[in-house]
């Protein structure tokens, strides 16, 4: 019997909205990284729109797959997109800690994922696992400095959205 939380193809990756996911994701990180002072100003509508889109996402691969860590990142995804969207101005005040929360959720599923995975022998569990961790460490580093400012937290965020992207297009990719 399997005691995974994802069927089998969404262990292999084999999902149109994980691709998906990953372009969102990676175009957003480059756009933070590159759009600073734009950024600064909308990064709270920014966010939320991303979350809002993130969430969508995982929600289609939850109807695809039924993956339950695909339906929790979704449901929590679209809360803070729409939290986001809904007061800009203590939005962008908290969106270290929001984020911040966001991304440790995120590492800590994808370190339990990776581990599931490595328990039934299947070969994307580093990839799952390692994610994870990357993804803990960048939520301990914000936790760490809140106060360092905005430009640091987009900087991060824009570096975090993009490697989470890689992560996820990797996933895809070495699925087919």
């Amino acid at each position: 019997m399997e005691t995974t939380l994802m069927p089998k193809t969404v262990q292999n990756g084999k999902s149109f909205w994980l691709l998906l996911i990953s372009i969102i994701l990676i175009l957003s990180g480059i756009y933070v990284l590159f759009n600073p002072i734009t950024a600064l100003v909308a990064s709270a509508m920014i966010v939320g729109v991303v979350f809002i889109l993130l969430g969508v996402g995982y929600l289609m691969a939850f109807r695809e797959r039924k993956s339950t860590m695909f339906l929790a990142l979704g449901i929590l995804d679209l809360i803070i997109g729409v939290l986001f969207l809904s007061n800009i101005g203590i939005s962008a005040f908290n969106m270290p800690i929001i984020l911040g929360l966001w991304i440790l959720f995120n590492g800590i599923a994808e370190i339990v994922m990776g581990w599931e995975m490595r328990s039934d022998k299947n070969s994307m569990w580093k990839v799952f696992f390692w994610g994870g961790i990357l993804g803990v460490i960048f939520s301990l580093f914000i936790f760490a400095m809140p106060v360092i400012g905005t430009v640091t937290i987009t900087v991060v965020i824009g570096l975090y959205l993009i490697i989470y992207g890689i992560l996820e297009l990797t996933r895809f990719i070495k699925a087919y």
